[in-house]
């Protein structure tokens, strides 16, 4: 059983997941913002997490943290899955092609939304890894 978070403006779309990754055994936390996550994911230490991108106080606020995470050395190696619909809001073709260890730090990108089974398969191969 892994311990992931999943931080999203969209708590109604958070929690939908959260049934779908405790249904397959692990052990969820949502929150809805970025404020003052660093800390929270410092304290907590999940395995993974599930990360928007687009936030109402900040457009970027998920690369954002996805930055900050990666400079602070206690949580700096936290698997990081972009899950956002950022491409639909905007035409930027967002994609794992743009992961980068400066500007975009993260692991892997899915669209919204996503399918229980991408979601599951995505978390598994992660979770292998750690």
């Amino acid at each position: 059983m892994a311990r992931i978070e999943i931080i999203d403006d969209d708590l109604e779309l958070a929690e939908d997941l959260a049934v779908i990754l405790r249904n397959a055994g692990h052990r969820v936390d949502v929150r809805d913002g970025t404020e003052g996550a660093v800390s929270d994911l410092v304290s907590a230490r999940p395995d993974l997490l599930i990360l928007d991108v687009m936030f109402p106080e900040n457009p970027a606020g998920g690369f954002d943290l996805a930055r900050e995470i990666r400079g602070t050395p206690e949580i700096g190696d936290l698997p990081i899955i972009l899950l956002t619909s950022i491409n639909q809001e905007f035409p930027m073709d967002f994609s794992t092609r743009d992961i980068d260890p400066e500007w975009m730090p993260v692991q892997d990108f899915a669209e919204k939304p996503v399918s229980a089974k991408v979601l599951l398969e995505k978390v598994d191969r992660f979770l292998r890894r750690a």
